[in-house]
């Protein structure tokens, strides 16, 4: 009998639920975790994880040190196990959703061999890494099956933002209202998901004749929302299985544009920022220019039926929250139309093979 491997858009959906959820029992969830930082006397924090993992990491790195005003590094494991950390009053948080990374567990054994804090973080109870840190943190997110993890990104971001808000709280680096402040936040962005969903699937729908046609896609972004740009290149990648590439805006002008032509699609994550007029202006360049295919995600009407325009939160912290789910969307309904099921792993045997996750127990 095969096995139900769920459906990612339902997952894109329930992740409004799922933010919900991990702050109404906040208390439970992050008791032991937060009750261990404080048996140490820690200067700065690793968090080290792979794929979507890594990308999580990355998006609530902002938060994390804004409050805590220590240092933190969003790290790849097998990176990590082989960096020279000189400073002993570091905690190391290792995030597998599937529990299995071999890498992400080859961290959290570095990390204690070196005298360093461990926490061990998984979506799925019973796993192996389990047994690799001092305290457990679970990513509550209920059940995802599917292989692009979309609901277990939203939930890892929630999870260490709400990790380092409690831990701050403690210390007294910010007060009770502050706290509070930040989850009702973080909960209305979370809540509008399902709307950005909906039109998502509206624009894709206007746009899927053009689309249904790429073959070389990139993705742009910047800024507080380059994590999304990232995990929204993999989500794609993973869902559609050909060439997507992404860049930080900065860095794609540095080389990467001389391959951009007519044949190419462009999706600019648009975020309100600093860069934002920088981004547009690099979009009418290839317009004009290369005449390349191009799509925004933006806040800003721009009377272009290719563009994506909702109404994001301008929120610093929580915009992450919201700006993947365009790309989370996209790789789902591309893949229909292409007569994929990117629910399941085109190997699913592929990690074992590789050595790259370890089997349970």
């Amino acid at each position: 009998m095969s096995k139900d491997y769920g459906d990612m858009y339902q997952y894109i959906l329930e992740s409004k639920k799922a933010v919900r959820n991990i702050i109404s029992n906040h208390e439970e969830i992050f008791h032991d975790a937060v009750e261990y930082f404080f048996e140490g006397d820690y200067e700065q924090i690793y968090v080290i994880g792979s794929g979507t993992s890594y990308h999580s990491a990355l998006a609530a790195k902002r938060l994390m040190e804004k409050v805590l005003k220590m240092k933190v590094f969003a790290s790849y494991p097998i990176v990590f196990k082989d960096e020279q950390i000189f400073n002993k009053k570091t905690l190391v948080m290792g995030l597998s959703h599937a529990g299995m990374s071999a890498s992400t567990i080859a961290g959290l054994d570095k990390a204690k061999e070196c005298g360093f804090g461990t926490i061990a973080m998984t979506a799925e109870r019973g796993r192996p890494v389990e047994h690799h840190g001092d305290v457990k943190l679970y990513v509550e997110i209920g059940e995802e099956k599917a292989g692009p993890k979309t609901k277990g990104y939203i939930g890892s971001i929630v999870t260490f933002m709400i990790f380092a808000l409690k831990v701050a709280l403690k210390q007294g680096k910010i007060t009770q209202e502050e706290f509070e402040d930040y989850l009702n936040r973080m909960q209305a962005a979370a809540d509008a998901i399902p709307d950005i969903a909906e039109a998502a699937s509206n624009w894709y729908l206007k746009n899927k004749e053009d689309l249904l046609k790429c073959r070389r896609l990139y993705v742009i972004g910047y800024d507080n929302c380059l994590a999304d740009m990232m995990e929204g290149t993999l989500k794609i990648c993973e869902a559609v299985r050909y060439s997507v590439q992404g860049f930080e805006l900065e860095e794609f002008m540095h080389g990467i544009y001389h391959c951009i032509d007519k044949n190419t699609y462009m999706l600019y994550v648009c975020s309100k920022g600093q860069y934002y007029d920088r981004i547009l202006r690099l979009k009418r360049y290839f317009e004009e220019e290369r005449h390349s295919h191009n799509f925004l995600i933006t806040h800003e009407d721009t009377n272009n039926p290719k563009d994506l325009v909702f109404p994001f939160t301008d929120d610093e912290e929580f915009a992450v929250l919201q700006y993947i789910i365009p790309m989370q969307v996209l790789a789902r309904k591309l893949s229909l139309d292409l007569g994929i099921d990117c629910n399941i792993p085109s190997d699913p045997q592929f990690h074992f093979k590789m050595h790259s996750y370890l089997k349970e127990g």
